[in-house]
């Protein structure tokens, strides 16, 4: 079975990459905007970008570890699913967009460094002070804590630096951007059932998004400090649910 998702994988990166790079020769001009909504087919926006062996590889590599069977290895595949997309719209952007790349922003929550920032650090300091019965369990599973680290690139990837900047822009209003990405990031996160769906959570998770969307913009989107401070506050909250794979994002096909 696992073999025979890896041939399909593969065959159907070839069909995309063969389809996308045809469509780029007359699509150079593609916004930014758009290049981030392909690549929900992941590496489609890479392609038509003119990268297609790049996008071979994020289609390879998150269709190969979220058909994995693995939850842990699913959550990553998912994380690099929504990463993607900000590659992508990165990508098509001006030089002068911040330009790290997967493997400098998904080390940045390994550098304290990052913790210096006047909104990330009162955000893990909060993280810490919630949660501090629990013992912080996920500090003991080095499994975690790397995984941890996938959840801060990817959801900084997806919704402060691909939502927050196209939402910005098609609105004319930085404010409008901010809410409606951290609206779009509160309702993502209602998986767990209808408890999530309850005002006090859903408003919990808008206003942390406010809070990610402020620190990127003073930040000038360079995601480092966010993916930092979003990781640390997620390994920091996680009771124990997260290790036991029973917060995975979206279910395991």
């Amino acid at each position: 079975m696992l073999l025979l998702r890896v041939r399909f994988t593969v065959a159907l990166g070839l069909a995309v990459t063969g389809f996308a790079s045809t469509f780029a020769t007359t699509a150079r001009a593609v916004t930014p905007g758009l290049s981030g909504t392909l690549s929900v087919v992941p590496g489609l926006g890479q392609v038509v970008n003119g990268k297609p062996l790049e996008g071979l590889g994020w289609l390879l590599t998150v269709g190969g570890l979220y058909g994995s069977g693995n939850s842990r290895l699913a959550q990553i595949g998912f994380d690099l699913w929504m990463y993607n997309m900000y590659d992508a719209y990165r990508d098509a952007r001006p030089p002068a967009a911040a330009n790290h790349n997967v493997f400098q922003n998904y080390f940045a929550f390994l550098n304290p460094l990052n913790l210096v920032d006047p909104i990330g650090a009162p955000i893990v300091a909060f993280g810490a002070a919630s949660n501090g019965a629990s013992g912080y369990p996920a500090l003991r599973d080095p499994g975690a804590i790397a995984m941890y680290g996938f959840v801060g690139l990817g959801e900084e990837g997806l919704y402060r630096g691909f939502l927050f900047p196209s939402l910005s822009q098609m609105t004319s209003s930085k404010w409008a951007g901010a809410i409606l990405s951290s609206a779009i990031f509160s309702v993502a996160h209602a998986t767990g059932g209808s408890s999530n769906l309850q005002a006090s959570p859903l408003a919990q998770r808008f206003i942390g998004g406010l809070f990610f969307c402020w620190q990127v913009d003073r930040n000038r989107y360079d995601l480092r400090k966010s993916i930092f401070a979003h990781a640390w506050y997620d390994i920091l909250v996680d009771d124990g649910g997260m290790i036991r794979g029973l917060k995975l994002e979206i279910p395991l096909p």
